[in-house]
């Protein structure tokens, strides 16, 4: 990403009260409220946890209208998509790509969620690390991907 594009900060680490990690022997697990289970704890899961925790205690998405990490084809190919948002009547409304903090934010990454949307038709496209975020509002009229300064509330939609 450029840095002439403007980066939203989002203070994730101020929500990890929220999250429920338990240990089993020597591994780490985390609640996922969206799929009602807990998950292998890797540093990009505690970062798409975060993400979620921001969009329910932020009001930015309802629980009932997130899905995580469902299969999707891309150009023939199984691919699995972080996040995404439904709108009101179920479809696909935005679709988040997360990376683990140590992962960069590049061109490579927004390439790779144009492609997934591709297959998928979004308005809105989110990529973040937990420490980046960048946010995407997509006028396919003009054949623009418009940054924007902070992450809509999608329950309206």
């Amino acid at each position: 990403m450029s840095s002439d594009q403007p980066e939203i900060t989002l203070q994730l680490l101020a929500l990890k009260e929220h999250l429920k990690i338990r240990e089993q022997g020597s591994q780490h697990n985390i609640w996922d409220p969206v799929r009602k289970q807990y998950i292998a704890l890797t540093p990009e899961e505690l970062v798409r946890q975060l993400f979620i925790q921001y969009l329910l205690n932020e009001g930015k998405a309802k629980l009932t209208r997130l899905s995580v990490e469902r299969q999707i084809l891309v150009f023939g190919q199984r691919r699995r998509y972080d996040l995404m948002i439904h709108d009101k009547q179920g479809g696909a409304l935005a679709l988040i790509e997360v990376k683990a903090p140590d992962v960069p934010l590049t061109q490579k990454t927004l390439d790779q969620i144009t492609r997934y949307n591709m297959a998928i038709d979004v308005s809105w496209l989110i990529v973040s690390n937990g420490i980046q975020t960048y946010c995407y509002q997509l006028d396919r009229a003009a054949g623009l991907a418009r940054i924007q300064p902070s992450i809509p509330d999608f329950n309206d939609e």
